[in-house]
C-alpha cells in the first residue's frame, strides 16, 4: 500500500512494510525415532540402506546402529523433505529442508533445527541470516527463529537489513525499497514500526516516528532545499494545524 503527502508543496511518496508473516519454523524432529522399527533393505543396522517407517516415512542413505547417520534423504508421508547430513538421526550438519507448499530452507543444521541459512517461501521472499534455538516452556517445543544479523528480501526487490530478535525485527536496521525509498533506524517487530530517518529519491527527508514503514507520529519533513517543516503525521500525511 502506498500513500501520498501532499503538505507545504511538497510530495513524498512512501510505502507500507509489513512482513506479512512471523520467520518461525518447526520442521519435525521426530524423524528416525520410531518405537517400531522400520522396514528395510540393504545393509542395517550399519550401511547403506532403503527404509520404510510405520507412519509412512521413508528414508534413503546411511545407517548406524538402526538410525540415519552420514547422508541420506529422509521424506516424510506428507511429501516434506530433508536432504543433508544426519548424525543421532536427525538433521546435523549441511543440509535442505523442502517444505511440501515449495518453501525451502538451506543451511547448517543442529539436531533437527536449522542454525544458519537462507529460507526461500514460496512466494519468493527469502531470509538470509543466523538463527537460535527457542524452547516454549509451556510444551518443551524447540524451534528455529531469525535471531541476529539477517537480512529480509521481498520478491518484489524491497529489502530489510538488520536486528532480528525471536524471529522478527528488533532494533537497528534499515529497510530500502525498490522505488530507492531508504528508512534507517530502530526497528520494534515484524510491522517495521519504529523511529528514524527516511530519504527519497527527490531529494527529500524524513526524521521521526515511522509506523508499518510510513511516518506516523511525531516527525520533521526536510525538503531539497534544507526547510524543515515539523508536525504531526498520520498513516504518512501531516496533520492540519489547529489554533
Amino acid at each position: 500500500m502506498f500513500v501520498s503527502i501532499k503538505k507545504l508543496g511538497i510530495s513524498i511518496l512512501t510505502g507500507s512494510c509489513l512482513l506479512g508473516y512471523t520467520l518461525m519454523w518447526t520442521p519435525n524432529s521426530s524423524m528416525a525415532q520410531e518405537t517400531e522399527p522400520p522396514f528395510c533393505e540393504g545393509s542395517p543396522p550399519t550401511g547403506r540402506v532403503k527404509c520404510n517407517y510405520p507412519n509412512g516415512d521413508n528414508y534413503a542413505g546411511n545407517f548406524v546402529n538402526g538410525r540415519p547417520e552420514g547422508s541420506g534423504v529422509y521424506i516424510y508421508a506428507n511429501r516434506d523433505r530433508y536432504e543433508g547430513q544426519f548424525r543421532n538421526g536427525l538433521p546435523n550438519g549441511q543440509g535442505t529442508f523442502i517444505f511440501s507448499n515449495d518453501t525451502r530452507v538451506t543451511g547448517v543444521f543442529q539436531n533437527g533445527q536449522i542454525r544458519s541459512g537462507t529460507i526461500i517461501f514460496a512466494n519468493g521472499d527469502r531470509f538470509v541470516g543466523d538463527f537460535n534455538l527457542v524452547e516454549n516452556i509451556s510444551n518443551s517445543v524447540i524451534s528455529s527463529q531469525p535471531t541476529g544479523e539477517g537480512q529480509f528480501i521481498y520478491a518484489n526487490g524491497d529489502r530489510y537489513e538488520g536486528e532480528f530478535f525471536a524471529g522478527v525485527p528488533f532494533g537497528p536496521g534499515v529497510f530500502t525499497r525498490a522505488d530507492g525509498i531508504r528508512c534507517q533506524g530502530d526497528f520494534y517487530n515484524a510491522e517495521l514500526d519504529g523511529k528514524g530517518n527516511c530519504s527519497y529519491p527527490n531529494g527529500i527527508r524524513y526524521q521521526g516516528e515511522f509506523r508499518g514503514g510510513v511516518p506516523h507520529g511525531v516527525g520533521i519533513i526536510i525538503d531539497a532545499d534544507g526547510k524543515r517543516f515539523p508536525g504531526t503525521f498520520r498513516n504518512g500525511q501531516r496533520q492540519e494545524e489547529t489554533n
